[in-house]
């Protein structure tokens, strides 16, 4: 290794000489030699660009590969290795700028301990007799920083030269190291009196504004999140502070220099190769927003959250709920108000959202808490100790919740929150886990029974409750007694998938609508509101002269769904809801299918998803949008006709219509008092 870092001493050397040369100023031919150093890295900063561009590129389907693969770490290696061949990205790439650097800075350093040898290109015998001399003279010279000394001694005035050595004292005494009047041949001290203090000062302020403009700008940096760059402009800034403490002072002006100089070369290889030309910056700020979004509330409910915590590790239990979010209460509402009604259990409700509604209200019944953070949360179900568990979370055991370490007899039992097919929609063996489904239907049910038989794992207990919140919404439908539209309404809810109509179609769709006898109601899922906020007012601004247009982004009142005449969606569950609630058609567009587990079509039993699309309404192709009006106007016509197949649907493949939430009680209280 000392071998090579002579060699690039060498050559550094003979580079440095040449630019001591040209400005005749150590400290300038310092400068020169750092703009001529980024010179040669930026064709390698390019290659990088390209590496690290491949790297954004990938990102989407490596994290769509760790959900694909989150129980099989050998798929997911030979997955990511596949994709990594196929878009030509080279791991270790990334690394070579930073070698070149290093082996620049240790080469350099060589030079800067060695200015007799490589800027006044003195011959090795010329400084092996002032050497010997010195020694001669009581000197104890250090191996790396001999020349420095003799330099300094020297240029300090010294006497009793010898004839012989006068001309190369003469040179040395001529060679001026001082730059802005620091004198780059000593090291810096930390000291108030030592003004080459300013040196590894300045070296950390650079790289703090280095990385100021990195993280900004940089292609990789994009993805990081906000710790992460912390952490590194910390690292750096101490790093470069420290660093110009060991050296001499002209190895911290080319840090220091090296550092101001990268600002411009990032931003000229973005000019040259600009990431957003390549890169869907809209999921990179989907992201950011999201960790940040979660930071905000750590920082806000961090208290709340420790509290809950220890509050729900002191309490007794017998009957767990757990939500993600604020959104999944309604799937347990109608059983959580049958058992508070007909038991006196005591009920604890976990949620991971700090503004679920449950958490502000009183409810005897009930105790709720709020807990998000993996380190609350892991342990927290690691440790469950009660005797039964409902969830309507997916995939148990895989991620991050697992069953109890604790108990092992808690029965674990799982409340869907939607009528499509799981084996389609949820991941392969999503339910492995559980113990018990809470079934939807005859379609759910044989789904898994043939998965089981097909992986041969574990049998389920199947209940056949029917959907809770279904037997809700019709109830409220029906109470609410609406009249019919005199102006036909058309509802277009489309759902949160890649290439959904609002990305393929939504224009193409609404100008055939303009100036028809319909009102028209764009209710995209809220998640592609919040992140393409500025789509959905772009669309409000285009259609605000067609007074049957209206695209709505606020999502406080379901009665939009409930007063349509017309449902358009793709593969958006809303659709089951919507017809099986109200007995009203459902326009479907066959945009790209969502599919979640790629192994669905296995099993005998097809997807309702699939199956259902024409007798809920009708299903035509993208390429057919052309005729929609004509294709809803002669829909709407045969409602009376959708009516009856819709509640026939209804009757065949969901269970006990109206009677969900007392089977789903009945069945946990039989089990309490088992």
């Amino acid at each position: 290794m000392n071998q090579i870092i002579n060699y690039v001493s060498d050559f550094f050397g003979i580079i440095m000489r040449w630019c001591y040369v040209f400005v005749n100023n150590y400290g300038l031919s310092i400068i020169v030699f750092t703009i001529f150093t980024k010179f040669v890295l930026f064709p390698i900063s390019l290659i990088t660009q390209k590496n690290s561009i491949k790297m954004a590129q990938m990102r989407p389907e490596l994290d769509a590969l760790k959900v694909k693969y989150v129980d099989d770490k050998d798929r997911y290696a030979d997955a990511q290795l596949e994709l990594y061949k196929k878009m030509q990205y080279h791991p270790l790439l990334d690394m070579i700028p930073l070698l070149i650097q290093i082996l620049i800075v240790l080469g350099l350093v060589g030079v800067m301990y060695c200015p007799l040898s490589y800027i006044l290109r003195m011959q090795d015998p010329d400084i092996a007799m002032l050497q010997k001399w010195f020694e001669g003279l009581g000197w104890t010279l250090q191996d790396n920083s001999y020349q420095l000394t003799m330099i300094h001694e020297i240029q300090n005035g010294i006497s009793g030269v010898p004839e012989n050595l006068m001309g190369l004292i003469e040179k040395i005494s001529d060679f001026d190291m001082n730059f802005i009047g620091f004198n780059l041949s000593e090291k810096p001290q930390l000291s108030l009196h030592n003004k080459l203090v300013l040196i590894p000062v300045l070296s950390g302020v650079s790289a703090w504004l280095m990385c100021v403009v990195q993280n900004k700008i940089n292609v990789l940096q994009l993805y990081a999140g906000k710790w992460n760059k912390i952490g590194m402009t910390v690292f750096m800034i101490a790093f470069s502070t420290y660093f110009a403490f060991l050296v001499p002072a002209g190895v911290g002006v080319y840090w220091i220099f090296g550092n101001l100089f990268a600002i411009p070369s990032m931003y000229l290889v973005n000019i040259v190769m600009p990431p957003e030309k390549y890169i869907d910056m809209d999921y990179i700020r989907i992201l950011n927003e999201t960790a940040e979004e979660k930071e905000k509330i750590r920082k806000k409910y961090g208290r709340t959250e420790k509290q809950d915590y220890h509050r729900f590790e002191k309490t007794e239990k017998r009957i767990v709920f757990y939500a993600e979010g604020r959104g999944f209460y309604k799937y347990y509402q109608p059983i959580i108000e049958y058992l508070a009604e007909r038991s006196d259990y005591k009920m604890d409700y976990v949620t991971s959202d700090p503004e679920d509604p449950i958490l502000k209200q009183e409810q005897s019944a009930v105790r709720a808490y709020y807990i998000a953070q993996d380190k609350y949360l892991i342990p927290l179900f690691m440790k469950l100790d009660c005797d039964i568990c409902l969830m309507t979370m997916p995939d148990l055991e895989k991620y991050h919740i697992k069953r109890s370490k604790v108990r092992s007899d808690i029965e674990y039992i799982y409340v869907a929150h939607g009528m499509g097919s799981n084996a389609l929609t949820l991941r392969k063996g999503a339910l492995d886990y559980y113990d018990t489904v809470f079934c939807v239907g005859i379609d759910s049910v044989r789904e898994i029974q043939q998965m089981e038989a097909l992986y041969v794992t574990q049998p389920k207990t199947l209940v056949e409750t029917g959907y809770a919140l279904l037997d809700q919404m019709i109830e409220q439908y029906q109470i609410e007694n609406r009249k019919e539209n005199e102006k036909k309404k058309i509802l277009i809810a489309p759902s949160w998938q890649p290439e959904n109509i609002i990305d393929l179609c939504i224009e193409q769709i609404l100008d055939k609508y303009k100036n028809t006898p319909y009102e028209v109601i764009v209710r995209p899922h809220p998640q592609q509101v919040r992140h393409q906020m500025e789509r959905f007012v772009e669309m409000q601004e285009r259609y605000a002269k067609d007074d049957n247009i209206t695209i709505q982004t606020d999502f406080s009142s379901n009665s939009t769904v409930m007063d349509a005449d017309l449902l358009i969606t793709d593969w958006s569950d809303i659709s089951f809801e919507y017809a099986f609630t109200t007995l009203k058609p459902v326009l479907f567009i066959d945009t790209p299918m969502k599919i979640m587990n790629p192994e669905y079509d296995k099993i005998e039993q097809k997807p309702i998803n699939v199956t259902l699309r024409n007798v809920l309404g009708k299903a035509i192709s993208v390429n057919d949008i052309d005729n929609i009006l004509e294709i809803s106007t002669d829909m709407l016509k045969q409602k009376d006709m959708y009516r009856k197949q819709i509640a026939d649907a209804r009757e065949k493949h969901i269970f006990n219509i109206g009677k969900s939430r007392i089977l789903s009680g009945k069945y946990i209280m039989k089990r309490l008092m088992e």
